[in-house]
């Protein structure tokens, strides 16, 4: 009863003309679609035969202000390391944190693995890899940490590029947090989304999530 009362109040809260493409590329995509309340939302299914889930909700990291865009598949890869993609601004940031965080320990004993963010240890251990191809325009903007630098050349392909740089109504610019992950034989994506109601960027983002899915499919083997 409860459960059902909840699904109307979000339904109420949502317009037709906000819902309808947001369902529409779920549909186009295999996922099924879920409005929530206080403009959450859920998309989630399978791309050939995994689990995938894709969600606008409260932000789970606290670099993530207003609402956050949340995105994970299961590539069913074999994936030996880890290819990180952020912003530099965030990368700057969390550097920033990582100075105040190691410089409270005075015992070196105490400075563990388990007690850092996942996001500060991934910048001690992957190097931030650079190639020839994008422009220097992309390279001011985004940092690529991996200690797998060929794979993450072939994952960050051309079409990836351009739509990392062209944001509809510049709605994600170079400050706005942003991250894209190859890890453990999954994709996941992290975004801040300023508003609940941009579903231009938000349509955007799937797009980007799903290309760079799919790249990864083309460019790494099977388990």
């Amino acid at each position: 009863m409860f459960e059902r009362l909840k699904n109307a109040l979000a339904r109420l809260q949502w317009s037709t003309a906000r819902s309808a493409p947001l369902a529409q590329w779920a549909d186009q995509h295999g996922l099924g679609f879920r409005p929530l309340i206080g403009g959450a939302y859920a998309l989630s299914g399978h791309w050939h035969g995994q689990a995938v889930r894709l969600e606008c909700m409260a932000p789970s990291r606290p670099f993530i202000q207003g609402m956050e865009l949340m995105a994970r598949a299961d590539l069913g890869l074999s994936v030996p390391g880890s290819v990180v993609l952020m912003n530099r601004s965030l990368k700057l940031m969390l550097e920033q944190r990582a100075s105040e965080l190691y410089s409270q320990y005075t015992d070196a004993l105490q400075t563990t693995a388990q007690t850092l963010p996942d996001e500060i240890r991934w910048l001690a251990m992957y190097r931030d890899a650079g190639w020839t191809g994008p422009d220097r325009q992309f390279w001011a903007r985004y940092a690529v940490l991996t200690d797998m630098p060929e794979t993450a050349r072939q994952w960050i392909d051309e079409e990836g590029v351009q739509r990392l740089m062209r944001w509809p109504a510049n709605a994600v610019n170079p400050d706005t947090p942003l991250m894209l992950m190859l890890m453990k034989g999954k994709a996941y994506m992290r975004l801040q989304i300023d508003q609940t109601r941009d579903t231009a960027t938000a349509l955007h983002a799937f797009e980007l999530f799903h290309h760079f899915s799919e790249q990864a499919r083309g460019v790494l083997p099977a388990r």
